[in-house]
């Protein structure tokens, strides 16, 4: 039987299979993930503690550097000896998805584990979610290729693999999924579902299972927005709109620097682990991804000052950190900035009495959303997250309110969005490594949306690709053979089969055809 029969053949197990498989990755990634957790809070307590100790002599706090500096050079060395965990991971599995890039799971899961580690445990201003990301992607490619699974499956194994990395790592699998489709599988088709939903949930009971099933920020109580509140909620999405793009600009300009800087590798990690010690030691508050200041609203008795001075340096030490190369996410970074956003808007808007004090943390969290939608233009995986985070969805309403209005903002600032910047900057035509046949089939599907070139078009009318096959059409669950005369509608599966080697320019050409105009 040859390959492309069995390609075709295989579609009829498709969904049995996607289900065992995904399962089996968010295990995987569950542990993997919870141990990468365990591993960062281990190394960043003792970090914390010796950099308490350095403050009281000046010996200490040299031997503190040093310990810094000897993080930076092993955290230098494994980006050095991988390149491809630079930075988050989540444009390196987007652009591995969409067949620009191969990426070797043997080398990026071992240093971007053990790099991750180092530059999370050693407290810069990074994320953890980003890593996990691409570690869950890894995993999930790990599994398909150990247990020689066809290559249409394979896809949809680092998707779930992508999900349950976020879902482990933020305890929030609903999320988790929708990122992954969101923002790597790029659209929503019941096969990616089942394998991106089946991976986040069991990834999710895993991490839960070691840590905790508690929200990972959790909060006594959160108030309710009451309706008349409102326009704040308007104003939150402006403000964080205007601050998204910012963040954007801030990050691709700080690349910018660095790619003209070409530092040595040693220098690359020298100079982050430098600077936030320096930091560190100067005001603790500076210390690690931020996390702890998203409770800041809790706590009480700071300033609008205090405030604005911790988002500027918060974000000038996120770009010197994430632009060096390191193995490290803004993903958490970005929420935290939010928060600041949110908390100082709240501040403000307390003292002239238009909001009572009681509603500063609601907002700050709603901030959080705003933020994210406008950086990264996925607002529904904001407001899922946030309400997932916090444990509360009694603010839906809101929260989308403030994603919507900072996403139009992004938008009319003409802001890409972040992690496609980030995504056109690898280095898509090095020559990766050959990991797979070149001429080995695969299969996948291409949603038709609506007003899309197909839409509303005979297949015989369409100027179609010449490197691939048109399988099949599949349409509300049932698969249609693919004649001339068939109409495409909006919300048709088109089934393509092609070579690995064409996947590149055919998932191009058919995402042209099928997305709206």
């Amino acid at each position: 039987m040859s390959q492309t029969v069995k390609e075709i053949a295989n579609r009829s197990r498709l969904h049995l299979n996607l289900l065992w498989e995904a399962a089996l990755v968010g295990v995987v990634v569950g542990i993997i993930v919870t141990l990468y957790r365990l591993g960062i809070q281990f190394i960043s307590d003792r970090i914390i503690t010796l950099m308490g100790i350095a403050a009281g002599s000046f010996a200490n706090k040299v031997i503190f550097v040093g310990v810094m500096l000897i993080f930076g050079v092993l955290a230098g060395l494994c980006y050095r000896l991988s390149p491809l965990i630079s930075g988050s991971g989540i444009p390196q599995v987007a652009a591995q998805l969409g067949g620009h890039l191969q990426s070797k799971w043997q080398s990026v899961l071992p240093f971007k584990f053990i790099g991750g580690l180092l530059t999370l445990g050693g407290g810069l201003t990074l994320g953890r979610e980003g890593p996990s990301v691409q570690i869950g992607a890894s995993i999930g490619q790990g599994c398909s290729d150990l247990l020689r699974r066809p290559i249409s499956e394979r896809r949809y194994m680092i998707v779930g693999g992508a999900s349950a990395g976020l879902a482990a790592a933020f305890n929030a699998p609903i999320a988790g999924a929708i990122f992954a489709l969101e923002e790597m599988h790029h659209h929503f088709s019941p096969r990616a579902l089942i394998s991106a939903m089946t991976a986040a949930f069991s990834a999710n009971f895993i991490a839960g299972l070691v840590m905790s099933d508690q929200p990972v920020l959790f909060f006594d109580h959160v108030a309710p927005l009451p309706l008349k509140h409102y326009l704040t909620v308007v104003l939150i999405g402006i403000v964080t709109g205007f601050s998204g793009v910012l963040f954007n600009r801030c990050i691709l300009w700080g690349k910018k620097i660095y790619q003209r800087l070409r530092l040595h590798w040693v220098l690359t990690g020298i100079i982050p682990f430098l600077i936030v010690a320096i930091c560190g030691l100067i005001l603790p508050d500076l210390f690690g991804s931020g996390e702890h200041l998203i409770f800041l609203p809790v706590e009480g008795g700071y300033n609008f000052g205090y405030l604005l001075m911790l988002f500027v340096v918060k974000l000038i030490l996120l770009t010197v950190c994430f632009c060096s190369g390191l193995p490290g996410g803004i993903f958490f970074p970005m929420l935290v900035l939010g928060s600041l956003c949110g908390h100082g808007i709240g501040l403000l808007l307390a003292d002239a009495g238009m909001i009572e004090t009681q509603y500063i943390l609601t907002l700050s969290l709603m901030a959080m959303a705003g933020h994210f939608s406008s950086i990264v233009r996925a607002p529904m995986t904001g407001l899922l997250l946030v309400s997932e985070m916090t444990g509360s969805f009694a603010n839906m309403l809101p929260l989308g309110i403030v994603s919507l209005v900072a996403y139009i903002v992004a938008e009319a600032c003409k802001s890409e969005p972040i992690y496609i910047s980030l995504e056109k900057q690898l280095p898509l035509s090095a020559g990766p490594e050959a990991l797979y046949d070149t001429n080995e089939r695969m299969l996948m599907e291409f949603a038709v949306e609506n007003n899309s070139y197909v839409d509303g078009r005979k297949i015989a009318d369409v100027c179609w690709p010449t490197d691939f096959m048109l399988v099949a059409v599949r349409r509300s669950g049932k698969e249609i053979t693919p004649t001339g005369s068939l109409e495409l509608k909006a919300g048709d599966y088109i089934v393509a089969l092609f070579i690995r080697q064409d996947m590149a320019g055919v998932v191009d050409e058919l995402n042209e055809f099928t997305k709206t105009l």
